[in-house]
């Protein structure tokens, strides 16, 4: 039977989180551990940078500086993000894993099951993946949004053509890792603050976008779901679209000590080439 590790976390620190996330990647491309999901939330809000973003140009770090709001880069891709109220998963997995398929394309879509399905558990209907961009949005979307949930890709979970989740993967040689973000609630407004435009006329462009192209379960499902309610469900969502012996444990010595370094070198302006460094 397929051994699984379950961690969940509450809410802790954008630089923690995603060290930790790191840290699975790596133990797992090491052969040191197996399939692993996470579920975690955030304390306070926190900006993550997609792993090959830049911060100039597109966070407004005076703001996050100012607000005692910290900056990180996430090992996965993507576009920036503000972590609010969301409930946050990883899945680490190794390459090759017989649950998964082979190519990029197809653990997308295997996993998207599992989001799907956790989705429908917490009462939401109709949760095709993401639609191609409207002619409408490919012409706003010429400035080039720095936000991940400006943008809809084909991975991800749409409702009512409006984008609900996030995802991004990064995949090594003997492992892959997925992030993923499910809105519970969003300030849109407070959000948008976060990024850096040229102009004010950019930035409410933007705005518009968010407001058009996103929606939260708050939102969708006309109630607050609690994180505890959503972190449950998701694990039931994952458990039965991935059966095997599911067994709730926390972090490896090993784990814990790549996850403690990375934390210490941690800065608003990481490099990618210190999580090169990190991640081998």
């Amino acid at each position: 039977m397929m051994e699984w590790r379950l961690i969940c976390d509450g809410p802790m620190a954008g630089p923690v989180n995603m060290a930790t996330d790191r840290a699975l990647l790596q133990a797992c491309n090491e052969g040191i551990s197996g399939p692993t999901f996470r579920i975690y939330g955030w304390a306070g809000t926190a900006v993550t940078l997609g792993y090959a973003q830049e911060e100039k140009g597109q966070i407004n770090s005076e703001l996050c500086q100012r607000l005692n709001i910290p900056i990180s880069r996430r090992p996965t891709g993507g576009r920036a993000m503000a972590h609010q109220n969301e409930l946050t998963y990883s899945l680490t997995v190794p390459i090759p894993h017989e649950q998964f398929p082979s190519s990029l394309k197809g653990a997308y879509a295997v996993v998207a099951t599992a989001v799907e399905k956790s989705l429908q558990l917490l009462g939401v209907k109709n949760t095709p993946h993401a639609p191609r961009s409207t002619k409408k949005t490919e012409g706003k979307e010429k400035f080039r949004s720095p936000a991940c949930f400006a943008h809809l890709n084909g991975h991800e979970v749409a409702v009512q053509g409006k984008k609900l989740t996030g995802g991004a993967q990064r995949r090594l040689k003997g492992a892959f890792l997925q992030q993923g973000s499910i809105l519970l609630d969003c300030d849109r407004e407070f959000t948008n603050s976060l990024f850096e435009f040229p102009d004010l006329q950019t930035r409410e462009r933007n705005l518009e976008i968010l407001r058009e192209q996103t929606i939260s379960l708050r939102e969708l499902l006309g109630i607050e779901i609690p994180f505890e309610l959503a972190a449950g469900v998701f694990k039931k969502g994952f458990s039965e679209t991935f059966p095997g012996r599911w067994q709730e444990k926390g972090l490896s010595a090993r784990e814990i000590s790549l996850r403690d370094a990375l934390v210490e070198d941690k800065g608003p302006g990481i490099s990618r080439r210190v999580l090169d460094d990190a991640i081998k």
